[in-house]
């Protein structure tokens, strides 16, 4: 498995972290929740709101020796 950042666009700007098997799973998981919080950088910052049109903007591969 490998570790996709997904880059998301609502009414702020998330990068997401999560591991999967192609892209398309990494944003399919994202969309559903399906990832740990605690990789996730976001402009949001706690907000209880906002992410109701969240769409995927670019998945990319990222080095795991990072």
């Amino acid at each position: 498995m490998k570790t996709y950042k997904v880059c998301t666009k609502w009414i702020g700007y998330s990068e997401i972290e999560v591991e999967a098997n192609s892209p398309k799973e990494a944003g399919e998981k994202v969309l559903a929740g399906e990832y740990d919080i605690t990789r996730e950088a976001s402009t949001g910052g706690d907000l209880e709101y906002g992410f109701e049109d969240e769409e995927v903007l670019e998945v990319e591969e990222v080095d795991d020796e990072e």
